[in-house]
């Protein structure tokens, strides 16, 4: 009965992973896609988009990881998936800290333009 229940616990987190890991790749994609649209459009916020988009599908994926750890069976898998934890977390880390950037650099610029504006 054990080895049943502890299949199917398996299994549904197996499923969660693939569905996370999804819904993470979706989001990627459709974050790419929006921001080559913007971008040959000539806009320059679509870049902070694309970033916004990958922080968002980096969420899910280390929601996957997360859930790797429950189901690993040896010390190995354990460390592996803590290093992709890691690595993941710092690139989330990253790109989080260079969209705030990018964010006061637009508003810099929109004030600055607006301060011209007033002034002619």
């Amino acid at each position: 009965m054990y080895e049943i229940l502890e299949r199917v616990f398996e299994g549904i987190v197996e499923y969660g992973i693939l569905f996370l890991e999804c819904i993470g790749v979706v989001i990627i994609l459709v974050s790419a896609f929006k921001a080559l649209v913007g971008l040959l459009k000539g806009d320059p916020r679509e870049r902070i988009a694309l970033e916004e988009g990958i922080a968002t599908a980096l969420g899910f994926l280390l929601c996957g990881e997360a859930l790797k750890t429950i189901i690993s069976h040896n010390w190995q898998d354990v460390g592996l998936t803590c290093a992709i934890l890691l690595m993941r977390a710092v690139m989330s880390v990253l790109i989080h800290w260079e969209v705030t950037n990018e964010k006061k650099e637009l508003q810099e610029e929109t004030l600055e333009k607006t301060n011209n504006n007033r002034g002619c």
